[in-house]
């Protein structure tokens, strides 16, 4: 899939800065020095605070899943905010990715009176993402508001892109992202050769198609709702200035939902172009962009 174009989103990785220790100046010691010499042991001594890890955004996340307190929506604020102190925010989305990929893997590996077919298995990809969802909805109804709208719009623009990379890449069998390593196929999944070849499999596939386009609904309607709150967040300048980058995700998820559409024919039934995915959010990106070019032409009047 192309790369994403968020200029909201340039993270850097970087250490951890550490203040340097105080020395004591003067000649002989005096009882403010040995105290000072103390807290500086002291500093020394105490535990290192750690760095968050990328796995640290789905924790925060299943809790906010459970109730939305202020702290945790601070927390996700700060952990999605580019801090050169955390991990890229497209990093800790991945890892959801890959753990939900390893979920999926642990209790279906041991299946013996069939074999999981493909689109089986995109949905339960699809199915594990529900705690993130819940997540957001628990955070735009919070009565406390935390200014979390574009932590959320971007966690959820990340992780349908990263879900449409996780299928394009088990489908043919190699990644962009990893170019280097091929993809190896599960072997408690039908290949589709074996799909083709099996005409009782045809009612599986048909089902999975729905009820991965019903999810897929369902993500769609709370990532409009994370936009809307980004928008509402936003100042006149933020609101101009990112409708660009708006615009330019928006055709970066179209061709996504385009690529989805032609591996796992979800939304296919209108179109073979994707135009039946994600429609409400893809709406609200594309008003967002031309709200502002019809703002910008328009004459100014005396």
């Amino acid at each position: 899939m192309p790369a994403l174009a968020d200029s909201t989103n340039a993270f850097k990785r970087s250490p951890l800065k550490r203040s340097p220790e105080r020395l004591s100046a003067g000649g002989s010691p005096s009882k403010k020095q040995c105290s000072n010499g103390r807290k500086a042991r002291g500093v020394q001594e105490s535990p290192t605070k750690l760095r968050p890890q990328a796995g640290d955004l789905g924790k925060l996340l299943r809790r906010l899943g459970k109730t939305a307190d202020y702290a945790t929506m601070k927390a996700l604020k700060r952990l999605a905010s580019g801090s050169d102190q955390v991990p890229p925010l497209i990093d800790m989305v991945q890892a959801i990715v890959e753990s939900a990929k390893a979920s999926v893997a642990e209790r279906s590996r041991d299946l013996k009176d069939k074999k999981m077919l493909q689109g089986e298995l995109y949905l339960e990809w699809l199915r594990e993402y529900k705690f993130v969802l819940a997540a957001v909805e628990n955070v735009l109804c919070a009565k406390v508001q935390a200014a979390t709208g574009k932590a959320l719009f971007y966690i959820l623009f990340y992780l349908i892109d990263e879900y449409i990379s996780a299928v394009d890449a088990h489908q043919d069998g190699w990644s962009h992202r990893f170019p280097m390593a091929p993809v190896k196929p599960y072997s408690w999944v039908m290949t589709l050769v074996e799909e083709a070849n099996d005409s009782s499999t045809d009612e599986r596939s048909v089902a999975a198609v729905k009820q991965a386009e019903a999810e897929l609904e369902r993500f769609d309607a709370v990532m409009a709702l994370a936009l809307q709150r980004y928008k509402a967040e936003c100042t006149d300048s933020e609101y101009c200035r990112l409708s660009t980058a708006i615009g330019l995700e928006q055709e970066a998820l179209a061709r996504g939902c385009c690529l989805l559409t032609e591996q796992t024919a979800y939304g296919s039934e209108s179109d073979c172009m994707g135009f039946g995915l994600l429609v409400t959010t893809r709406e609200a990106m594309l008003r967002w962009r031309e709200q502002v070019r019809r703002t910008s032409r328009s004459p100014i009047l005396p």
